[in-house]
């Protein structure tokens, strides 16, 4: 035996459980049939967009900015006949087909009931948006469901919808002035999104439901138990969370507008919760479960690309963006796959 084979093995081998000794000796292969290689590229595909959701939440444009007193926005105020706003980048907003105004008064950590934060309501609104396009979403250039702002806390108490309306439309004014400038950001791919201007979620103090569907287990194992059980927890919570749908009149632009009267006569929302004060009587407004929100955005953009031309044909040649970075990405993988020292099952993807 050679001197170098009579060593003891690092015990921190020894107990790694992902060590495996049958891969020391590589194991013949044959060639893929094609109904095989098709599901390699499917598999391979599926996960091309889950990394990019996933890589879109981890993102620093992102997660800062769906916390409330970090980096979150505010909403842009209007004090003494000068619009106040403030925006890092433009991509920021651009591409975003809608914004989430958080309005109430408690913290993003710890004085919210049951465990919830606002970033993970921007998690659960990732995930089920890419669960609405069968996990085919358009990522590029930062495009995500909504844009999270926050009222300032002097204001929390005093907001009310057509103050909010006001705001919005300031902020989409001052962002289409900037959009619009003389090298336009329209050419570089970040415009502002059909439905931005006409409807956006609020969500306020009501945003939880009283009483949390589940409880966590009294005891932990440790901090890894304890992740699996808050998970677990915030998984029956988060379809719970209610949110208010703005539509701000400002939809001209639209085929048609912007109507809740589906949502009403389907049953699917919940009693408003509000004070007379903050309702207007020219915004209509309704509240529902933030996946039937969701699923109203992402069914109102559909309707809009059926009804015009320009706005199906700008979508689908993002799609085919899409795709194309996809299937270069696939085959990039596979082709690193056949040299012979790697192998289709030994790229770390497949």
């Amino acid at each position: 035996m050679s001197p170098q084979s009579s060593r003891p093995k690092p015990k921190y081998r020894e107990s790694k459980e992902t060590y495996n000794q049958k891969y020391v000796t590589r194991v013949a292969s044959s060639p893929i049939a094609s109904e095989e290689l098709e599901t390699v590229e499917g598999h391979l595909g599926d996960i091309f967009h889950e990394n990019g959701s996933v890589s879109l939440c981890c993102h620093p444009s992102f997660r800062p900015y769906w916390q409330r007193y970090t980096l979150m926005a505010p909403a842009p105020q209007h004090e003494d006949g000068v619009t106040v706003y403030q925006y890092a980048d433009i991509s920021d907003y651009a591409n975003k087909e809608t914004a989430v105004y958080f309005v109430s008064g408690g913290s993003n950590e710890t004085d919210h009931r049951h465990g919830y934060t606002d970033r993970h309501l921007g998690f659960y609104i990732n995930r089920k948006w890419h669960v609405l396009h069968d996990g085919r979403p358009n990522l590029q250039r930062y495009r995500f469901a909504a844009k999270a702002l926050r009222v300032p806390e002097s204001e929390a108490t005093d907001w009310s919808i057509i103050s909010l309306v006001a705001a919005h439309r300031r902020l989409c004014d001052a962002m289409e002035a900037r959009i619009g400038g003389e090298v336009t950001w329209r050419e570089h791919g970040l415009p502002l999104c059909h439905l931005f201007r006409a409807v956006f979620v609020v969500a306020d103090d009501l945003v939880l439901p009283e009483e949390c569907p589940v409880q966590p287990g009294p005891d932990y194992t440790g901090p890894e138990e304890d992740w699996k059980v808050r998970t677990a927890w915030l998984e029956w919570l988060m379809p719970e969370c209610a949110v208010l749908i703005v539509r701000t009149r400002d939809d001209a632009h639209l085929s048609r507008p912007v109507s809740f009267e589906r949502l009403i006569g389907e049953g699917k929302t919940v009693p408003l919760g509000l004070e007379e004060r903050k309702l207007a009587q020219e915004s209509s407004v309704v509240r529902v479960k933030i996946d039937v929100a969701l699923r109203f955005l992402f069914d109102l953009q559909a309707e809009e690309e059926a009804a015009i031309p320009d706005l199906q044909q700008k979508s689908s040649m993002i799609t085919e963006e899409r795709k194309r970075a996809c299937h270069a990405w696939v085959e990039s993988v596979l082709q690193y796959g056949s040299l012979e020292e790697v192998g289709v099952d030994g790229n770390h993807f497949a």
